[in-house]
């Protein structure tokens, strides 16, 4: 991972509930590292609490459907984006061909019609123009620590339902493997220029964990409406997230971050 990059760990820690805190400063540490070429579209951009934490330039326009999601965004953070638009990542409102850089954290595997999400990420973008998206691998719920903790004990059967049933709370549509994914982008011109596992199996396992210790910062985010009531109170965590933080890369990974590129119109007729 970049060492010159900020300290992502430390600053979602302030601001974000411990498992994802763990999760999002890695994939700060991966978007942070892609050339943003203007302009640029961020699929699934939520309340824009990630990119506020990822990017140092202004992303020309964030789309999402959750309307709630926008007016956070635009009332807390309105310096990230030039533009929020409502809309579907099935259905964009965008001419062919309108942005050179399309960016997506973690969002993908939450769309049930992946298809045409690929279709039209592919079609905003403009020839050699870049794609870059995080999403769960494969090994997501088999690296679960309520998975692999009964398979050490030959509750193979109970390891795997737990996997399902985190996947299911999860709304994870689908989590798939690199091939399943490097077709489904060939489909529609896309081609992977890049890709890594990140997020070993026993970061995974301390990102299960945190879900149930993190209980008292829960608490007062629904009190408080702060995950951290003071800088103090993430002292531990960060101290047992370095390592994970800092980790090499997994030859396996729970998540996956891909840098796909589409087929410059030349390549297309070499093609014919």
């Amino acid at each position: 991972m970049p060492s010159s990059s900020p300290d992502f760990l430390k600053e979602q820690l302030q601001t974000m509930a411990p498992h994802r805190a763990l999760l999002r400063s890695i994939e700060s540490r991966f978007m942070a590292e892609v050339p943003l070429a203007h302009p640029v579209l961020d699929v699934g951009c939520g309340d824009g609490h990630f990119a506020a934490m990822t990017f140092t330039e202004p992303i020309d326009v964030g789309l999402d459907p959750w309307e709630r999601d926008l007016l956070e965004c635009a009332t807390l953070r309105p310096q990230v984006y030039q533009e929020l638009v409502l809309a579907s990542a099935t259905e964009m409102p965008f001419a062919d061909e309108s942005f050179q850089t399309v960016i997506s954290n973690s969002v993908l595997e939450h769309i049930p019609d992946v298809e045409m999400t690929v279709s039209e990420i592919s079609r905003v973008l403009k020839p050699g123009g870049e794609f870059a998206m995080t999403t769960p691998s494969e090994y997501y719920p088999q690296f679960l620590l309520g998975a692999t903790l009964p398979k050490k004990v030959g509750l193979d059967k109970l390891g795997q339902l737990y996997g399902n049933f985190f996947n299911k709370i999860s709304s994870h549509a689908h989590v798939d493997t690199p091939q399943v994914w490097t077709r489904r982008f060939a489909r529609h011109d896309l081609e992977v220029v890049h890709h890594t596992y990140y997020f070993s199996e026993a970061a995974h396992r301390a990102f299960d964990m945190a879900h149930y210790i993190g209980v008292p910062n829960l608490v007062t985010k629904r009190i408080a409406g702060e995950w951290v009531l003071h800088p103090l109170q993430t002292k531990p965590l960060e101290t047992w997230y370095r390592r994970y933080y800092d980790e090499e890369l997994p030859e396996k990974g729970a998540y996956q971050f891909f840098r796909v590129r589409k087929r410059a119109a030349n390549a297309e007729s070499a093609h014919d």
